[in-house]
């Protein structure tokens, strides 16, 4: 009769194919067994043969059934393993899938977080600084703590007022809270749609645009680019 092998560690043994086939080996297991005890009645020289029947020829026929049950079994047993491990190595993909599913969530997520930090600092900054070139400055600032101060390396480990308040501080900004609504400043209604920084915001019966040089861009003076996400400078 055969002898089970230890079976290797993270087997899916919950898996309904896995569960059928080590019922079926069982059974034969338990065939072999039987077979085994009549095979030794047969020859307990105590147990009277049946009338008309050769003790010989009938352990002949249990001695190849058992070797038959004992071959199946083998055979079932290693297809069994064959089927752990194909479950075992579908599921490990399986795994790796969601891993890296949630890894990019989660890189996503840190994302548009850093995104909403940047753009809420860059607000607070722009309501207390006037001149656009310290703007400009500060806004420099701030992409360097968040690119460079490990201070900020996870920002989804904390609530989002604390972050901001703590770049606030660490940038000399001094927002007026009462305006924070608890996931970002309260927008003032029919405020315009343009930074304090644009040029349009003077009245001009004129244009304000330099329209100098015209056929000529590349000699003109450059303005002061914009920070990224929407905060023009000009």
């Amino acid at each position: 009769m055969s002898n089970a092998t230890p079976e290797p560690q993270g087997l899916a043994d919950d898996d309904p194919s896995v569960l059928l086939a080590e019922s079926r080996l069982r059974m034969l297991r338990r065939l072999a067994e039987i077979g085994m005890e009549l095979a030794e009645r047969t020859l307990n020289t105590h147990a009277a043969p049946a009338k008309g029947q050769d003790p010989a020829d009938a352990f002949a026929r249990l001695s190849r059934a058992i070797r038959l049950t004992l071959t199946l079994e083998a055979k079932t047993d290693e297809a069994l393993r064959d089927l752990k491990a194909g479950v075992v190595r579908r599921r490990k993909k399986e795994k790796k899938r969601a891993a890296r599913r949630h890894e990019a969530a989660a890189a996503k997520e840190a994302q548009e977080r850093e995104v909403k930090v940047r753009e809420l600092v860059a607000e607070a900054a722009e309501a207390e600084i006037p001149d656009v070139y310290e703007f400009a400055q500060r806004y420099h600032a701030l992409r360097e703590r968040l690119d460079e101060d490990s201070a900020y390396k996870d920002l989804s480990q904390r609530p989002l007022r604390e972050i901001v308040e703590r770049l606030c501080k660490d940038l000399m900004i001094n927002p007026d809270w009462s305006r924070w609504d608890g996931e970002g400043w309260i927008k003032e209604e029919g405020a315009p749609k343009r930074t304090r920084y644009s040029i349009f915001n003077q009245p001009s019966a004129a244009p304000l645009l330099d329209d100098e040089d015209d056929s000529d861009e590349s000699q003109a003076e450059p303005r002061p680019g914009p920070p990224q996400n929407g905060h023009r400078l000009e």
